[in-house]
Parts: C-alpha cells; sequence; structure tokens
C-alpha cells in the first residue's frame, strides 16, 4: 500500500486514506503491508520497484494522480507494472463522481 502525497510526506499534514484503505483490505482477509507514504514521483516508482523486487503479488496505490505537473503516479507506475487492468481504473473514477466531481480527472491507471 503505497500514499503518493508530497505534503503528508513532508509531514504538512497526515496521511488520512492510506490507514482507511489498509484497514479495509485487511478487513477482507488481505495482508498489508504499509501504507507507506512517499512524495509523488520518483520515490513512488522506487517503492513500487522494492515492491517487484520483494515478490509483493499487488501493491495499490493512492494519490498522485490529478492534473497538476507534480502529479506523476502513473508515469512512474507505467514503468514498473507488467499488468494493466485499464477497466479498474475506469470503475473507480465512475463510482467516485457523484461525491467528488473532480474524480473525472483522475489519471489513474
Amino acid at each position: 500500500m503505497v500514499v503518493a502525497s508530497n505534503r503528508a510526506a513532508a509531514g504538512i499534514y497526515p496521511d488520512r486514506t492510506g490507514p482507511i484503505i489498509a484497514q479495509w483490505l485487511a478487513a477482507r482477509g488481505f495482508a498489508v503491508e504499509g501504507p507507506v507514504v512517499v512524495p509523488d514521483g520518483d520515490p513512488v516508482g522506487a517503492t513500487l520497484q522494492d515492491a517487484a523486487e520483494k515478490g509483493l503479488d499487488l501493491v495499490i496505490t493512492t494519490g498522485g494522480t490529478g492534473i497538476s505537473p507534480t502529479d506523476r503516479t502513473p508515469e512512474v507506475t507505467a514503468e514498473v507494472v507488467d499488468y494493466h487492468v485499464p477497466g479498474l481504473a475506469d470503475a473507480i473514477r465512475r463510482a467516485g463522481l457523484p461525491h467528488v466531481p473532480t474524480a473525472a480527472l483522475s489519471r489513474g491507471t
């Protein structure tokens, strides 16, 4: 579980989404490592590469998928991932739209 957040990684505010997602996954029987909070961009890619080298079957990321120039999670993820499931990102955006209209701007992959 990787959280891409420049401000949370810098200690400006606490990460709130990572623990919620990790708890949700654990309650459904998944073994969860993290959340690990890192700045967006290359640190996300390095964390994903470390997870791949550890042999983790799945890594969930949150954050860093907006339209800001610093939101580079999709790009660094593409460098590491070997199996894309594009419909999943579409479903997440669709589920988020009724609650957060800007969900349509997510570049999650």
